[in-house]
């Protein structure tokens, strides 16, 4: 009985502190959907206010090996991004702007575990000039990103790495789009 005892001691220690960790749902990283460089051919003359990203969802536990992109972290991600690219002359939060850049989550997928990972996301952004109210372009386009075996060890972590990943390559291909149509002004 003793010893039946001390094996469901363990056990449950185990359950307790283990599969959390195998299992936890992990937020998506804003630093980490950052893309390293942007091709960048064309410039927006004028400043751009950001709106908050619709559509994302933030992780919650259930189902626990599961990871989801939040509308604040991909707007975090996107303000930095379109800085650090340089295709407007300033990215403002609030205030005035000459355009008004407006993205929107239109599905993303909820991918299953496995020894790889591939999330697509299909995305709006509209960019709208404030003057008139009128929108100069949008575009509605999807980006994929396949998290490989060797990215991640733990399911939650490779979940959230394959967000991490579609969001960065949305953001580039957004910013990619946005300056081509910045060459046919």
């Amino acid at each position: 009985m003793r010893r039946v005892r001390k094996i469901i001691i363990v056990l449950c220690v185990f359950a307790g502190h283990i599969v959390p960790i195998l299992f936890a749902g992990c937020s998506a990283r804003p630093e980490k959907m950052i893309p390293p460089d942007f091709d960048v051919s064309g410039k927006i003359h004028g400043s751009v206010k950001l709106t908050e990203v619709v559509g994302g969802h933030e992780s919650n536990p259930f189902p626990l090996w599961t990871s989801q992109v939040g509308s604040i972290d991909f707007t975090k991600a996107l303000a930095y991004s379109l800085a650090r690219a340089g295709i407007f002359d300033s990215v403002v939060r609030k205030g005035k702007s000459d355009y008004i850049l407006d993205v929107t989550i239109l599905s993303s997928d909820r991918p299953l575990l496995g020894l790889e990972i591939s999330i697509t996301m299909k995305t709006n952004w509209m960019l709208t000039d404030t003057k008139t109210l009128i929108p100069v372009w949008s575009e509605t386009f999807d980006t994929t990103y396949n998290a490989k075996v060797t990215d991640a060890v733990l399911p939650a972590e490779k979940s959230r790495f394959a967000y991490e990943g579609v969001v960065r390559d949305n953001i580039e291909e957004g910013i990619k789009r946005l300056s081509a149509f910045a060459n046919t002004r």
